[in-house]
């Protein structure tokens, strides 16, 4: 673990909700991350891109492990949203549509089609912090 600060600010993310949209009933999300792209998900219960989310972030501040079956098991969005708020970058949840349970799937894979940057694979926290690495090395160059 580095020197960084495992406290979790209580407002990590902006929260948005799009017209229309009702967090109590069943729809699609979006974490949009500075520099790193969207990922698309769906929720029946709105505990989950607001709860899940954030115990997972918690953890890898603290040093945890994502399962005793597999430790290092932390999906790509996991590191993605930990990686942005180690670098202070900006992380927005959006509530983007409602749709019935049976239509989630269907409508999580147009949404994930036109802009799931993040659902693919896994990556390592270094590769999740590369657009802030290169920032600060092109920093550095240019103050050179």
């Amino acid at each position: 673990m580095s020197d960084v600060a495992t406290a979790m600010p209580e407002i990590w993310y902006r929260l948005s909700i799009l017209e229309g949209v009702d967090t109590n009933k069943p729809g699609i999300y979006e974490w949009r991350i500075e520099g790193a792209g969207s990922y698309i998900g769906r929720y029946t219960f709105s505990d989950r891109p607001f709860g899940n989310y954030a115990r997972h972030v918690r953890d890898q501040l603290s040093g945890g492990i994502y399962k005793p079956s597999r430790p290092d098991g932390w999906r790509r969005i996991h590191r993605e949203l930990y990686a942005a708020l180690l670098d202070g970058r900006e992380i927005e949840l959006i509530f983007v549509e409602n749709c019935s349970v049976g239509e989630l799937n269907a409508r999580e894979r147009v949404h994930r089609k036109d802009r799931g940057t993040l659902n693919g694979r896994r990556r390592s926290l270094e590769e999740c912090r590369r657009p802030k690495l290169a920032q600060t090395l092109a920093t550095a160059q240019a103050d050179a």
